[in-house]
């Protein structure tokens, strides 16, 4: 196999015609790309998770570019296409997506709500902007106690340097897809997003959010097909079991408190500002600030998280449960609920 890309989270090879996504121990926490450390076993999790998801979606009527699993650490999936817009005198130009392509990525994240919570990143920008209300189809501002059935749909950009939110104008005008596309692109990701709340519920887990990720397929009847692609596991989606973060939000509040993470806001800000990609650079050079490593007991109960969610979806979907029988929510539940308090 060929190494042709190595992320923050995953490392991508060539399989002949396929692509191998090799999952690491590594992670990434507010678009910073890889950290200072590790959470062992994270890769076998992840590699778990993904194909108990994308199997059991299958079974659902939900295809997906999953093929296989190959190793502990591995799953084999169909190649798309990568088409990343140019930057051109302080915008992307997404241009290449004017000839309809197939078989690539579809360059948006499809963000999907069940659940607001407090706290939520919806309220304050639709208060910034009350006319984003109808764009999402919303009647009344919604709060944090609010639950969206079925599920409310967003748009993000997925191949810029900092994710931005869409309006549907924004959309139309990068010209990447019709609006059948983008309707299907909503309704599939609200089945992907009901079929997922199901099954966490089915062992006490609460799914308040995610993202998702779809390829263009083969043209039919004036539409591309739409392919769920990439992963899906706590890395996606927002989780709470018995009132803990059980996703990558865990890992976000270790760091929230940090003089590094008030730093990356103030470069995103200031970057957006000069009209630059580069933030990171801002945030290193300009405010000095990297982030820090965590705790020897703050990886362990991390570490701990992946395990005991991976065992948890496995039994449920009828898999081979990846770690030991004794690794489970309640006992990464005790151990986090000492850890968050630590960190407060």
């Amino acid at each position: 196999m060929e190494l042709i890309y190595k992320g923050s989270v995953k490392d991508l090879y060539k399989k002949e015609s396929h692509l191998v996504f090799k999952y690491s121990n590594r992670y990434s926490i507010f678009d910073w790309g890889e950290m200072p450390d590790e959470v062992p076993h994270k890769g076998e999790a992840l590699a778990s998770m993904a194909a108990s998801f994308f199997e059991y979606l299958a079974k659902k009527g939900i295809p997906s570019h999953f093929i296989s699993t190959l190793d502990t650490t591995s799953i084999e999936v169909q190649a798309v296409n990568i088409l990343r817009p140019e930057w051109i005198e302080g915008q992307y130009d997404y241009s290449v997506y004017q000839d309809r392509p197939t078989n690539c990525l579809v360059p948006l994240e499809v963000i999907f709500r069940k659940h607001l919570g407090q706290g939520n990143s919806l309220e304050g920008r639709l208060k910034k902007n009350p006319a984003y209300l109808a764009d999402l189809g919303l009647n009344q501002m919604p709060s944090g106690e609010t639950t969206f059935t079925p599920p409310l749909i967003e748009f993000s950009t997925k191949l810029e340097t900092s994710d931005r939110y869409l309006t549907r104008k924004e959309i139309a005008e990068m010209n990447i897809l019709s609006e059948k596309e983008l309707e299907s692109l909503r309704t599939q990701t609200q089945e992907v997003a009901t079929e997922l709340e199901k099954l966490f519920a089915s062992f006490g887990v609460k799914l308040w959010d995610g993202k998702v990720e779809f390829a263009f397929g083969p043209e039919k009847q004036g539409a591309r097909q739409l392919l769920l692609v990439d992963s899906i596991g706590p890395d996606e989606l927002r989780l709470t079991y018995e009132g803990l973060p059980l996703s990558k939000e865990f890992l976000r509040q270790l760091y929230g408190k940090t003089a590094w993470y008030e730093a990356v806001k103030k470069a995103k800000d200031l970057a957006q500002e000069r009209k630059t990609q580069n933030w990171k650079a801002i945030c290193r050079e300009e405010l000095k600030e990297d982030p820090g490593p965590l705790s020897q007991e703050q990886i362990e109960v991390s570490s701990l998280l992946y395990q005991a969610l991976a065992n948890e979806v496995a039994g449920v979907v009828g898999r081979k449960k990846p770690f030991a029988e004794s690794v489970t929510l309640k006992l990464w539940h005790q151990r986090a609920q000492q850890v968050l308090g630590n960190s407060l």
